[in-house]
Formats: C-alpha cells, sequence, structure tokens
C-alpha cells in the first residue's frame, strides 16, 4: 500500500535557494549602532565618575565642618573668648605635647590643623569661622562676608568642585558649604 501512495505523488525537485544571509550594508549599520552605544556608554561612565568625585568631595566637606564644630565644643573656653580667628591660625607644638596649652593657643592650632586638612583634601580648599547672622553669603575665605552679630558660630568652605580652576558660586555651580551652630 505504501508503494501506491508513492506513486501518486509527483516528484518535485527544488531549485536550489540563494543563500540568504547579511549583507554588508546590514553588517555596517550593525557596527554603526553599536559603536553609537558604546561611546554613549562611555559618556555615561565619565558623568558617573564625575558624580561620584563630586560627591566624595560633599562628604569631605561635611566631615571637615563638623571636625571643627567639634573642635570648637571640646574648647569652649577658647570658642566664648573668640579665639577661634582664621587669621590668626598657627601650629603650637605645645598642644601636641603632655605640657598643655592655653585655650587661646589650642584654638590657634586647631584651626591651623583644619585649614591643613582642607588643604589637603579639597582642590583650592578654603575654609573660615565666624559669627554670622547670614552664612549664606561670602565668596572666599578672603571675602568671607561675616557681620559678627547674632551668637550663631558659622563654619564656611569654599572648593572647586569640577576642577576648572575657579570656586563657582552660581545658583546651579555652588561650591559653598555652611552650617551654622551654638555653642
Amino acid at each position: 500500500m505504501s508503494s501506491i501512495r508513492n506513486a501518486q505523488r509527483p516528484r518535485t525537485f527544488s531549485v536550489p535557494r540563494r543563500q540568504a544571509g547579511f549583507t554588508l550594508i546590514e553588517v555596517l549599520v550593525s557596527a554603526l549602532l553599536l559603536s553609537i552605544g558604546l561611546v554613549g556608554l562611555a559618556g555615561l561612565q565619565a558623568a558617573a565618575l564625575l558624580n561620584n568625585q563630586s560627591s566624595f568631595m560633599r562628604s569631605q566637606v561635611t566631615a571637615l565642618a563638623y571636625d571643627l564644630a567639634d573642635r570648637m565644643r571640646a574648647n569652649v573656653p577658647g570658642a566664648n573668648a573668640n579665639a577661634y580667628v582664621p587669621a590668626n591660625a598657627a601650629f603650637v607644638a605645645a598642644c601636641t605635647s603632655t605640657a598643655g596649652c592655653t585655650a587661646q593657643q589650642l584654638a590657634q592650632n586647631d584651626l591651623a590643623e583644619w585649614n591643613a586638612e582642607i588643604n589637603a583634601y579639597l582642590p583650592m580648599g578654603q575654609g573660615w569661622v565666624c559669627i554670622d547672622s547670614t552664612p549664606r553669603d561670602g565668596t572666599s575665605a578672603l571675602d568671607p562676608q561675616c557681620d559678627g552679630v547674632g551668637t550663631q558660630f558659622t563654619i564656611k568652605i569654599w572648593w572647586d568642585d569640577n576642577r576648572d580652576g575657579a570656586i563657582n558660586l552660581t545658583l546651579v555651580n555652588t561650591e559653598r558649604f555652611t552650617i551654622t551652630y551654638q555653642l
């Protein structure tokens, strides 16, 4: 019975098809799209690195500001005597020995160590501490715009966040950090 079925079916011969596959244009378009995607990915990676560095610097600024605030809380007599004047910052050897130092000398030493840390951790870093009723002003340590009004201390730190060689104080790029506190 199977021979009858085979006999009734006509034999068909298939014509060999042309080989199907990618053309050179399709390969070039794919390579172009892949390269555009990789360039975009590289740009995304570069932006992520910049933002990560900026975040690290802001963390350092926060730690440095609270470091000085803690130093001042540990030396309340020096802070109340207005001894934390950045212009008077100086390393005092007696403060690092068992002999000890006065509250005034401790304030000078604290500021000198604090300024050294700012210079070590922040590009173009500058810091200032003062009594100020308007803490969000001032363009640098050369012009901190401290008014001396009130009872709150203000710590102001400036740095070059985007490393363009200048400290930018615009609404978009504020490279300044301030905290206010009261002893």
